[in-house]
């Protein structure tokens, strides 16, 4: 996987912000902190499971905000 970002009129801050964005997106560094020390499987299963608990609940509130949205 290669990420390049181009540096446009010498303006290296915006590039490095555009850099940091897409490091963001692509999840690098939450791969970079779960691999920072070891996790045990039964406390790694724990974190999946809250994980996916959390995700169902926002993606309940979103669907419960457009079924409002869509009777007004």
């Amino acid at each position: 996987m290669t990420i390049s970002v181009e540096v446009r009129d010498s303006n290296v801050s915006k590039s490095m912000m555009q850099l940091k964005r897409t490091l963001i997106r692509e999840g690098l560094f939450k791969e970079l902190k779960k691999r920072k020390f070891y996790t045990k499987p039964s406390v790694a299963k724990r974190l999946k499971r809250e994980a996916a608990e959390k995700q169902r609940h926002k993606d309940l509130k979103r669907e419960l905000r457009a079924a409002i949205k869509a009777d007004f």
